[in-house]
């Protein structure tokens, strides 16, 4: 399929939606199950299996599915540090659609938070939209030790989801999910590049990453379930949808090599902001509604 960017942009712009409204209804599975969990505390896998089986939490795996197929078709026409930015529109969508349903007000606070999340990785969307390189430069050694490299800190940040602070839980548990969907992303399009220019071959190299997708993909599961019982959905897509971009940017411009345009000016910009779009999901962390409440946790399990 040719390169197509405006089509792959809107394709992912509905995906987007998808995502926020699967995350609605998964998190309101997960959270009627847990009866709030106000401990923050984390969920068993007994408790997990009896919640997917909730109609809400299927319906929001079907959505989920559907904003995945969107992105892997948006993959096909367009570099992956340009296709999975733009999937930062889902945190605005959530934070919507927590409103409507609770009737109330986006406290002003939250409200600034969301703001600069949404301008900062814009721009940087912008900027890598400008500068990417349309031909990726596919090393599968490189894509090995780079997803190698995302896997770890992604366990990293499963620890201290596990056992750090309660009221940052939310976040380590979306962050090390969200690593993981950006390696997704990026492991689909390494994929997609080696097929255009290859015939099918039984390499143990890309049934490596077939097996690395596949295990990354329940890995994610896991730990965004972990992110909707320990705190609001509006967060953990937050943290997702600015986690897995720089996770994809980053594994495009070091991995594949979409960075070939890139010089100093424009890398330097999206470094500052990329940070800034991280520290606006960290202070909605701070000001969410949903831990102004909350208790210190136990170190038990919920379940």
């Amino acid at each position: 399929m040719t390169q197509n960017i405006p089509l792959a942009i809107a394709l992912v712009v509905i995906g987007s939606f998808c995502f926020a409204l699967s995350a609605h209804f998964q998190h309101n599975a997960v959270d009627s199950h847990l009866e709030g969990n106000r401990g923050k505390k984390r969920m068993q896998f007994g408790a997990l299996m009896e919640t997917v089986r909730s109609p809400r939490w299927l319906l929001g795996l079907g959505l989920l599915g559907t904003s995945f197929l969107l992105q892997c078709t948006a993959l096909l026409m367009a570099p992956v540090s340009v296709v999975q930015p733009v999937g930062l529109l889902a945190f605005p969508w959530s934070i919507l659609l927590a409103a409507r349903v609770a009737r109330t007000g986006i406290p002003k606070r939250v409200q600034a938070s969301v703001a600069v999340t949404v301008v900062a990785t814009l721009a940087f969307t912008v900027i890598t939209g400008l500068h990417a390189s349309e031909q990726s430069d596919l090393v599968l050694k490189r894509v090995i030790w780079g997803a190698l490299v995302v896997y770890a800190i992604a366990i990293l940040f499963g620890l201290l989801g596990s056992k750090g602070p309660g009221a940052w839980r939310s976040l380590f548990w979306s962050s090390g999910g969200a690593l993981f969907y950006g390696l997704e992303a990026s492991l689909v399009k390494s994929l997609i590049e080696y097929f255009r220019t290859h015939q099918w071959p039984y390499s143990p190299a890309i049934i490596g990453i077939v097996v690395a997708l596949i295990l990354g993909a329940l890995a994610a599961g896991w730990m965004i379930q972990q992110g909707y019982a320990t705190g609001p959905a509006e967060l953990v897509v937050g943290s997702m949808t600015v986690t897995s971009p720089v996770v994809a940017v980053a594994f495009g411009f070091l991995v594949l090599g979409e960075a070939s345009r890139i010089t100093v000016g424009p890398a330097i910009a999206m470094v500052a902001l990329g940070i800034v779009a991280i520290l606006g999901v960290v202070s909605l962390t701070r000001f969410h509604p949903t831990y102004h409440d909350a208790i210190e946790p136990q170190p038990e399990s919920v379940g």
